[in-house]
């Protein structure tokens, strides 16, 4: 309540107070001059109206008293405590002034620092951009612009306009659905195969705070170039010995049917050939499987489908056990998701090569569960044996390429190395994870997740 408003109270109670004693006093002059006569007034008349104003001025002080008196004590103490006019604007405006100081500061301080950022990102040599949500691009370093052949920031561009890919596009519309840092491998803007052709490793980093994405394109042509050649490497020259291999393979084996005629080399030369015939058998399943490793890693497309997994895997099971006929292997399956969407020939390799492993590392008689279920979006594959098991220190490395668990019992167990090397790049194609849990000596559980059909 202001001080005018308060004045204007108190004024009128102070008329009401006057105007209610000078009707009160017409009243009883009115009352008696026609009930008793200005002429017939005597000792006992002047007692009653004596009495009578005696009691209305006791309940006029007590209303004075209550009411009047401390609004206008309010008043003053309101007034007594009120800085004069020119005093309050002074206090003002120096306050203002200050806060003019205040903010310049602040702002000068969040020029330097907004000019020491964008100092330090167009001194990357990788591409980065800021966006929002609309993929309106906020920023871009020297880097992004000349990639993408910007001119210049005068007016604002989108994502889509810039780069014109709609598979960035539609990473990027994953990013800020998913609202959580987004990782896309060996990724080109340009489609057609081009010497000088750019790979990218992107990442898009939500911040939150600011509700805008972060987009960081690492370039990785150098890495991808030398993986291409080492691919390449690879596959032409596993060709080109398998070839010669096999031939070799194949007269080793004539020339040991052709002595094992003739009785009198049979005994002194038989072990030679049994040797020449199981390393030729063993370089030509290396040659094989780095063939087919190559083949996976080299692969874009995949032609996944729904297949019904359980006459796959139960046919697998009995077709090598062929090669083991000296083990007693018990299957047991469970199949709560009957339905992969998978690639067909990629997934009946990595079940080859669970199912052949299993086999290799239990010992005469050993039980393997195959089980599939549900688990949010991604279908799950567990397989479980009671075999020898991993050691804790090498579970690390049983993905990597020629590893063996354990390196004593190589010449015993037959394989490359390869298997399970060729396992994670299929499951990897299908965007998929593959983990591994075991204890030694008590058996080894894969498991895998594929995406379900979206």
């Amino acid at each position: 309540m202001s001080l005018a408003m308060i004045e204007i109270r108190y004024k009128k109670i102070l008329f009401f107070q006057a105007f209610f004693l000078f009707a009160l006093g017409a009243f009883v002059y009115n009352f008696f001059k026609k009930s008793f006569g200005l002429h017939n007034v005597g000792a006992t008349f002047w007692s009653f109206y004596l009495l009578t104003w005696f009691i209305f001025i006791v309940f006029n002080l007590l209303f004075l008293k209550f009411f009047a008196l401390p609004t206008k004590g309010l008043l003053k103490k309101l007034e007594s405590t009120t800085l004069p006019e020119d005093l309050s604007w002074s206090v003002i405006e120096d306050t203002l002034s200050k806060r003019d100081v205040h903010h310049q500061l602040i702002q000068s301080e969040y020029e330097i620092e907004n000019l020491k950022y964008k100092i330090l990102l167009d001194s990357l040599h990788d591409p980065v951009c800021i966006f929002g949500q609309d993929q309106i691009i906020l920023y871009s370093n020297q880097t992004f612009d000349l990639l993408f052949n910007i001119p210049d920031h005068s007016k604002k561009s989108s994502l889509l306009e810039v780069t014109r890919n709609h598979e960035f596009h539609d990473f990027i519309k994953k990013s800020i659905s998913t609202d959580e840092v987004q990782k896309l491998d060996e990724f080109s803007f340009n489609p057609i195969q081009d010497s000088f052709k750019k790979y990218f490793e992107i990442k898009v980093f939500p911040l939150k705070t600011i509700q805008n994405y972060l987009c960081v394109m690492h370039d990785v042509t150098e890495r991808k170039l030398a993986d291409q050649m080492r691919e390449d490497f690879v596959a032409n020259f596993s060709h080109e010995v398998r070839t010669p291999l096999t031939i070799l393979n194949g007269q080793t084996q004539t020339l040991k049917i052709l002595l094992e005629k003739n009785k009198e080399f049979d005994a002194e030369y038989k072990p030679i050939f049994e040797k020449l015939d199981n390393n030729s058998r063993r370089l030509l399943s290396l040659f094989n499987d780095l063939l087919r490793l190559t083949s996976v890693e080299k692969r874009k497309d995949l032609f996944k489908e729904e297949i019904h997994i359980e006459p796959i895997i139960e046919g697998l099971a009995e077709e090598l056990k062929i090669n083991y006929p000296l083990k007693s292997i018990r299957f047991t399956y469970d199949f709560r998701a009957p339905i992969l969407y998978v690639d067909y020939n990629l997934f009946e390799q990595v079940m080859i090569n669970l199912i052949d492993n299993a086999y290799k590392y239990l010992g005469a008689l050993g039980n393997v569960s195959i089980t599939t279920s549900i688990v949010g979006e991604n279908s799950m594959l567990e397989i479980t044996d009671d075999g020898m098991g991993i050691p804790e220190d090498q579970l690390h490395r049983i993905f990597e390429r020629f590893f063996r668990v354990d390196a004593s019992r190589s010449s015993e167990v037959a394989g490359t190395g390869l298997g399970l090397s060729i396992v994670k790049h299929i499951v990897q194609k299908h965007d998929g994870k593959i983990k591994v849990s075991s204890k030694f000596s008590k058996g080894t559980t894969f498991t895998i997740l594929f995406p379900n059909k979206k």
